[in-house]
């Protein structure tokens, strides 16, 4: 008894008369009463002492160990002492213990509310059922339906970044406080109206960061146009690496001859490896593409230098206004630049293809005999995947063996880790920070550097990468005339786009502020919306974003 006296919701208001085990059914069965003598009013608030009769409640609490807590709860009704009170009898009330008319108590309730918050419908009444509480997902959303958010105070740096509530048709726009890391406020969509109307009904705001959006430049400009406004350094970089990686693009034929001389003079063979794609002579599929995409490329330029609309241009030559958009924005022709994968994907086979490959050159190609060797080495993977392997190294051998008057060695088995001199893979070089790269990747930032179509492209990018990572903005100025009068496209387009933007650019060379918290909070976001499949909307995910644990 004097255990369980300490285990109920209130030692204070509530007394415990009576216990019970039920071991059939697992649970426990208390019978409490109230222990107050006065009670107040709920309409008028007048306190009384005039008892009308008792009645019984019956209650879940929290489960103890296997056992469900079934409370039995005696509680009086009152008669109200205020005559003009339109209430006459009332019902007495433990707001610390239950709520009115509940058939839970108020750290039951808690319990489930945290646990929905935390996550979700679904996975929540999966739990509950699993600890004894037995919930069901709509039960538990019709809590968190409940729930208001807090007050919103007025924050003294904002950050603003957009979200997906469905990629690419619907999306929204999260506010934080950058101050104290905490999400404000989630609005339902991206508009430059919407953001103006919230800070207008928040004033106060001094700093707002954001990315280089011109939409909430707007909003912010409309809306709190005192404010100082900030754009973020991660994203100026990653428009740089953007103009790089475009100017690159329109020099393919530099960066095939600089992967030569790379290749050259790492003293890499001719040979074809086993393990790698052989390079087949005359593909007249890739041709032919290539030069559609050349005949599409010139007659767009031609079209937009006779005056056509992008639109009209699309719908002429068949193709999206994206691309069109694309090919106007090189003054030559794009080549296909080769797709690096930064997290290729793995086979089971991958541990044991050197295996493979060492019994091949010796002779032992059975493909069966070779899948039970590495089968008993803990290979986990299928025949098929074994077959197909041994299927390409066959194919391999014949094309290497082909021009040999007869059977000639077989191909070495040593692969070069050499990737492909991609316009993306060479615009990260250059904005890789030097203590990061190998020897490989330094020797190929020299030769980017040194060659003398591509030294002003690369010159002015590490120009602003100093000016921005050493917090230079006194520099800013003559680093925007330098790219203006620089004749390269792309370079200029950059920094008339940051004069557009120049004080946000300069305070965010200057100032600390950095959106990086925004970007952490959406990312939080994301994972929010996916743990409820996409199907919560946006009032249950504000509630779930806000009122975190």
């Amino acid at each position: 008894m004097e255990l369980l006296q300490h285990l109920l919701p209130s030692q204070i208001d509530l007394s415990l008369n009576h216990w019970s085990l039920d071991p059939t059914a697992n649970q426990i069965i208390v019978q409490l009463s109230s222990t107050r003598s006065v009670a107040e009013c709920p309409l008028c608030h007048c306190a009384s002492h005039r008892i009308h009769s008792h009645y019984e409640r019956t209650l879940k609490d929290l489960p103890l160990a296997q056992f469900t807590l079934v409370v039995l709860l005696l509680v009086g009704k009152f008669f109200c002492l205020n005559d003009s009170c339109k209430r006459r009898i009332f019902s007495e009330r433990l707001p610390h213990v239950v709520a009115p008319w509940a058939r839970r108590t108020a750290r039951y309730t808690e319990k489930l509310k945290t646990m929905g918050l935390a996550l979700g419908g679904a996975a929540a009444s999966r739990l509950s059922h699993q600890f004894g509480y037995g919930y069901s997902r709509d039960s538990i959303l019709r809590l968190l339906s409940k729930l208001s958010l807090p007050a919103i105070a007025t924050p003294r740096i904002l950050g603003v970044d957009d979200f997906a509530l469905r990629k690419g048709h619907v999306y929204g726009t999260i506010l934080v406080d950058l101050e104290t890391r905490r999400p404000v406020d989630l609005l339902p969509d991206r508009t430059a109206e919407t953001l103006a109307t919230w800070l207008k009904e928040h004033p106060g705001i001094e700093i707002l960061s954001r990315d280089r959006s011109k939409t909430y430049r707007k909003g912010m400009n409309d809306g709190a146009p005192e404010a100082i406004q900030v754009a973020d350094r991660f994203h100026l970089l990653k428009n740089l690496e953007e103009t790089l990686e475009k100017v690159f693009k329109s020099e393919s034929k530099v960066l095939k001859e600089i992967e030569r001389a790379q290749v050259k003079g790492a003293g890499t063979t001719s040979s074809q490896p086993l393990d790698s794609h052989p390079v087949r002579a005359g593909k007249p599929d890739k041709n032919k593409k290539r030069a559609q995409r050349l005949k599409n490329y010139e007659q767009a330029h031609a079209l937009r230098a006779a005056g056509h609309t992008i639109g009209d241009i699309a719908h002429h030559l068949s193709m999206g206004e994206r691309t069109v958009y694309t090919y106007l924005s090189y003054p030559t022709f794009p080549e296909w630049q080769p797709t690096v994968r930064r997290y290729p994907s793995r086979s089971q086979l991958d541990d044991y293809k050197p295996y493979l490959q060492a019994q091949w050159q010796q002779g032992r190609q059975q493909s069966k005999d070779l899948f039970e060797n590495i089968q008993q080495q803990g290979y986990l993977g299928s025949y098929m995947t074994v077959t197909r392997y041994t299927r390409q190294l066959r194919q391999r051998q014949r094309e290497a063996l082909n021009d040999l008057p007869g059977k000639g060695p077989v191909p070495s088995a040593a692969s070069t880790d050499q990737k492909p001199l991609s316009a993306q893979r060479a615009a990260w070089l250059i904005l890789r920070r030097a203590d990061s790269l190998s020897t490989e990747e330094e020797a190929t930032l020299k030769r980017l550097c040194q060659h003398p179509v591509l030294s002003a492209s690369v010159s002015l990018t590490q120009g602003f990468l100093h000016l921005v990572r050493q917090r230079l903005p006194e520099q800013l100025d003559d680093w925007l005339t330098d790219a203006l009068n620089s004749s390269i496209k792309a370079f200029e387009s950059f920094a008339k786009g940051l004069q557009e933007d120049y004080d946000a650019v300069k305070a965010g060379v200057t100032l600390e502020v950095s959106n990086g918290q925004v970007e952490g909070q959406n990312n939080r976001l994301k994972m929010l919306k996916r743990q409820m499949f996409g199907r919560a909307g946006l009032a249950l995910l504000a509630k779930r974003f806000i009122l975190k644990i």
